[in-house]
């Protein structure tokens, strides 16, 4: 499970950061999911800094939950 959620937290990231350089460098259309959905349009750079956070907020709670390895 703990994979499943570090995937999930990697596509959030993933769709955060390239959102926000294809954002700030004036980019095209691309396969980013904010250019897409016509209810972020003009809140586009606020929703790529939404997904970077939920994505690292995913990505600390999975490693928090993990259990630990015994010795």
């Amino acid at each position: 499970m703990k994979e499943i959620i570090s995937g999930i937290s990697l596509l959030f990231l993933i769709q955060g950061v390239g959102g926000l350089i294809n954002h700030l460098t004036d980019g095209g259309k691309s396969w980013f999911l904010v250019n897409y959905m016509d209810v972020f349009q003009g809140w586009e750079i606020g929703m790529d800094i939404l997904l970077i956070v939920i994505g690292g907020i995913i990505g600390l709670l999975s490693m928090k939950n993990s259990p630990r390895s015994a010795k």
